[in-house]
């Protein structure tokens, strides 16, 4: 087994060379660095030059394969020369734990030691990295320690999304959590093809779906804008919108052809989610744990969820069945969106889940073998790549009553976007040109929304007598 103190000290002397596979591909071609990169590289700028020494702590939360390591690996290696080899720890806990048999509290005294001096002490700043950091349950009580024992220290931490769970009040107060999320369509362009979008142009989309007051402006306003995509698509092959839908949410997918083998490898990481992230939790026995590859297939074909249901289906009980939904929704490998209207209503109707990575639902969805009925399924992984943009950009970080609801009545909108400017959009989506009818129904139940949408496969179209835009999934993916 090795020594802590012998991995401690290979790290300071060996990591750069061995985080570079991280960040380049296998004919040596660097990744490009998604637009997490520069927002986390903001903090680490401004500890540097002392214009904030108190966001010194960043906690990385993501379902794994989203590139948590990736850009983590390409911030130490961009700033290493710049700070100093003593001076910048990156260490892997999976590594720590089951390599050495050690922990982060034993790592950071061993680091202490080869610096010749506590944190306290500290007369320049120092680095440290932690990959992995849900492998020791008291990761958290530990770096609250070091957090507050030194200001001199700034940390970075990456894991699987279970680690929100492991953190506490205290936690919370001091570190900045800063969620990654699967791919956006114009980073897999950028991955894919090394092909950027104009970012003024996709923040005006963005404004003009979503703050405009009627469906009228909406409509009139793409129009502005609408030489402008045309020409993005122009040089775009539209064949790689099937290919995102159904691979390239995943960084690791994204170059690669066979699905076949990406498919295999989204079934690894799965299998590791389930027997390391949810199994330490120790909420669920052996047989439980077997049931939750089966309750994600079962929701593949239906998001709206019965736990009645599936607990019948399934042979266990209610409770456990909502648990199992709970943990998966905390691992953000689902995304639970809750019926529109009262707390009463929420309780009693059952919820929607989609797939915060539209490559999982594909995954299951690839079981069948059949390129025909994944075809038909177009339409799933469709409100899987909407509902994780509209939780990104709208629900994640926002500190205001935003919400994401679905409309349970039959024949209801898909999705009820909420904002906190009590713009109320119910949206629709589908593949081909899709009708307007179900959004109309949702916009006579909910008197506060503003106008209606439906993203489809169709053309600009405006419906202006119901006041409902219908917007082509190429506008849509630029946001």
């Amino acid at each position: 087994m090795i020594t802590i103190n012998n991995y401690i000290s290979n790290q300071l002397a060996r990591a750069s060379s061995r985080l570079k596979e991280y960040i380049q591909d296998e004919q040596g071609n660097a990744y490009p660095q998604r637009s997490v990169y520069e927002e986390l590289e903001k903090y680490l700028k401004s500890f540097l030059d002392r214009s904030s020494i108190e966001d010194r702590w960043i906690i990385i939360p993501g379902l794994r394969g989203v590139g948590k390591t990736t850009v983590l690996a390409q911030l130490f290696l961009n700033y290493r020369s710049k700070i100093g080899e003593q001076e910048m720890l990156y260490i892997s806990l999976d590594e720590v734990v089951n390599l050495c048999g050690s922990s982060v509290q034993e790592a950071l005294e061993v680091y202490e030691d080869i610096l010749g001096t506590s944190f306290e002490k500290l007369t320049k700043p120092v680095f440290i990295f932690f990959d992995e950091i849900q492998y020791d349950p008291k990761w958290a009580g530990i770096l609250k320690s070091v957090f507050d024992r030194s200001k001199k220290v700034f940390m970075i931490c990456t894991g699987s999304s279970a680690v929100a769970l492991q953190t506490n009040p205290d936690v919370a107060r001091r570190a900045t959590f800063f969620k990654m999320f699967p791919v956006s369509f114009s980073e897999f362009l950028l991955i894919r093809e090394g092909r950027s979008c104009d970012e003024k142009l996709q923040k005006k989309i963005k404004e003009i779906l979503f703050s405009s007051g009627s469906a009228t402006e909406v409509y009139n306003k793409l129009k502005q804008y609408e030489k402008e995509v045309l020409s993005f698509w122009s040089v775009v092959d539209r064949q790689y919108i099937d290919k995102y839908l159904r691979t390239g949410t995943l960084p690791f997918a994204i170059k690669k052809e066979s699905e076949t083998k990406v498919y295999q490898a989204i079934n690894l990481l799965l299998d590791k989610v389930i027997n390391q992230d949810v199994l330490s939790l120790g909420k669920f026995d052996v047989k439980t744990l077997g049931c939750i590859k089966r309750i994600m297939s079962l929701i593949t074909d239906s998001e709206i969820v019965s736990i009645q249901t599936l607990a019948s289906i399934l042979e266990i009980s209610a409770n456990t069945v909502a648990d199992v939904l709970g943990v998966l929704e905390c691992a953000e490998l689902l995304i639970r969106i809750l019926p529109y209207g009262g707390n009463a209503k929420k309780v009693k109707k059952p919820s929607r889940y989609q797939f915060m990575s539209s490559a999982m639902r594909s995954m299951f969805l690839s079981v069948a073998g059949s390129e025909q009925v994944s075809a038909s399924q177009k339409g799933k992984l469709m409100e899987d790549i909407v509902a994780m943009t509209l939780y990104k950009e709208f629900i994640a970080y926002s500190n205001i009553q935003n919400s994401l609801n679905y409309d349970n009545a039959e024949g209801g909108a898909d999705f009820i976007l909420t904002l906190a400017n009590k713009n109320v959009i119910p949206i629709e989506l589908g593949i081909g040109e899709k009708k307007w009818v179900q959004v109309k129904k949702t916009m006579n139940k909910v008197k506060a929304s503003k106008y209606g949408m439906v993203i489809h496969n169709g053309p600009l179209a405006l419906v202006e007598e119901e006041n409902i835009v219908k917007v082509p999934l190429e506008y849509f993916l630029l946001i």
